[in-house]
């Protein structure tokens, strides 16, 4: 089989620069007999001796496109005012060349696969081929969300910009070809029954997000002793500030005995950027904090830990940090938004909280009976490394009927 891959990112084991990490992890254990050529806008800028040795880590042939001239002229002159104009976002504009696009024709490809919502558009260029569209979530689910956000309703700025792009979205995806030769393959639930709501007719599938990184298979889960160690890991952003605030002003509320028993049984670090006030603001209150900004090896550092706090307030598709969390031992205790589309249960293999008051007393369940949830954090990892495999997602995006008869 022929595949020819678009996409506005090179290809790479990890994200860099961009969602490089998706596309590469379904190329990699793609079924036998597959043949892929990517075409690329390399926005992620890969150089180009890590372009020749992600082809032949891949086994695949790249091609890097030049982006259009006007597309430079927008980034360049930092021209914001004309995004504002636009009925679509900018990246739905951008069509391949004509000479790209016979010399795809020419080569008489058995399936056209696009990369990211916005490349919709370069789809359209090749209706009479089958055509899969990878998208992975829905970015109008994810306005949709902001929209009833406090922050979004008492600012106008943030407002008005969130409005902005919900319509814009809402256009481009209420667009998406609902033709019987293209499917749409999401890494969300609620992605893909919001891209139906949008668009009844289209052809849609979820399949889990494949993991990437397992650090040492054979490590024993047993939390640490005196104290179990947390980590929350991540950026202070507008994906976690509402509830992370939430969290922090109320591990600085407590009570004085809550507080020295969490000094006591508890050691907590934060990884990640943005954090110095929030940081700042506990240990004030007396409460112990470790802060690290970065690290070189993002997996060896979490798993010197053994629990993962992801308090998200907003999100879509599939959170990679928590994915990384579980499958390499932690127990995870997260917002319903940081563990949507994981194939975990609450209660058996993660522990899912809604308001942060609630933690006190989970931390309390889990120092008085550290055992139950050490084999939580087991049956969490299990599931994570067999339904996130990313060899059986693979075998299931290219070998699936519904995407490619």
């Amino acid at each position: 089989m022929k595949v020819t891959f678009i996409s506005p990112v090179t290809p790479y084991r990890e994200n860099m620069g961009g969602p490089s990490g998706h596309p590469y992890h379904l190329m990699i254990e793609r079924p036998p007999g597959i043949g892929v050529t990517v075409y690329t806008f390399n926005q992620n800028l890969l150089s180009a001796e890590t372009i020749s040795e992600v082809e032949k880590e891949l086994d695949i042939k790249i091609k890097v496109i030049r982006p259009p001239w006007w597309y430079k002229l927008v980034l360049r002159l930092h021209l914001t005012f004309i995004r504002l104009l636009l009925k679509f976002p900018i990246n739905y504009y951008i069509r391949l060349p004509k000479g790209v696009v016979t010399e795809i024709r020419e080569s008489q490809p058995d399936l056209i696969w696009g990369y990211c919502q916005e490349f919709s558009g370069i789809l359209s260029q090749f209706k009479e081929f089958k055509r899969l569209h990878t998208v992975p979530d829905s970015y109008c689910l994810h306005w949709y969300r902001r929209l009833g956000r406090p922050l979004t309703l008492s600012h106008n700025s943030e407002y008005f910009k969130v409005v902005l792009n919900y319509k814009k979205y809402y256009r481009m995806e209420h667009a998406y070809d609902s033709s019987d030769n293209i499917w749409y393959h999401f890494v969300g639930k609620d992605d893909v029954q919001f891209a139906k709501r949008l668009c009844p007719s289209i052809h849609a599938r979820f399949l889990h997000h494949p993991h990437y990184e397992v650090k040492n298979l054979k490590r024993e889960i047993h939390f640490h002793h005196p104290k179990i160690r947390l980590i929350l890991a991540g950026r202070y952003d507008l994906y976690s500030f509402e509830a992370s605030d939430e969290l922090f002003s109320e591990l600085a509320l407590l009570k004085e005995e809550d507080k020295c028993f969490l000094n006591d049984h508890f050691e907590l670090t934060i990884l990640g950027k943005g954090w110095q006030q929030k940081i700042e603001e506990v240990k004030n209150a007396g409460l112990s904090v470790k802060w690290i900004s970065f690290v070189p090896d993002y997996i060896e550092e979490i798993t010197k830990h053994d629990i993962q706090i992801n308090p998200l307030s907003i999100g879509t598709g599939t959170k990679g940090k928590v994915l990384d969390a579980i499958a390499n031992g932690l127990l995870e205790i997260g917002t319903p938004y940081a563990l949507e589309n994981i194939a975990v249960e609450d209660g058996v293999s993660c522990v899912i909280y809604h308001e942060a008051k609630e933690l006190l007393n989970i931390f309390r369940r889990i120092a008085s009976n550290p055992t139950l949830y050490e084999e939580m954090a087991q049956l969490g990892q299990e599931s994570v490394l067999q339904y996130h495999d990313r060899r059986l997602i693979a075998q299931s995006l290219f070998s699936s009927q519904d995407f490619l008869c």
